[in-house]
């Protein structure tokens, strides 16, 4: 009988290789700094949704809804998350 380790430890370090050079999380270069594109999403959900509840507090009718803290958190997170889709999931 012929001991079968071997292959499979090839076939482990093989996979394991193939694994670690699909897995990167997706980085963006900005200023020569390479931020991770979650920290870019959700930067611009908070800085999106901020300018969405400033706009909104101008108004007299919606002015009470701007003042809600679970409108702005719902925007941050609605925000964020469709900039990560849009941007950076591979379809």
């Amino acid at each position: 009988m012929r001991d079968r380790r071997p292959e499979a430890r090839a076939l482990a370090i093989g996979l394991i290789a193939a694994a670690s050079q699909t897995g990167c999380a997706p980085t963006v270069n900005l200023i020569g700094v390479y931020f991770p594109a979650w920290l870019v999403s959700a930067v611009a959900g908070v800085v999106i949704a901020y300018v969405a509840v400033s706009i909104l507090a101008r108004k007299a009718s919606t002015r009470e809804l701007a003042q809600s803290g679970l409108l702005f958190c719902s925007l941050t997170v609605g925000v964020g998350l469709s900039v990560w889709w849009i941007f950076f999931s591979r379809f």
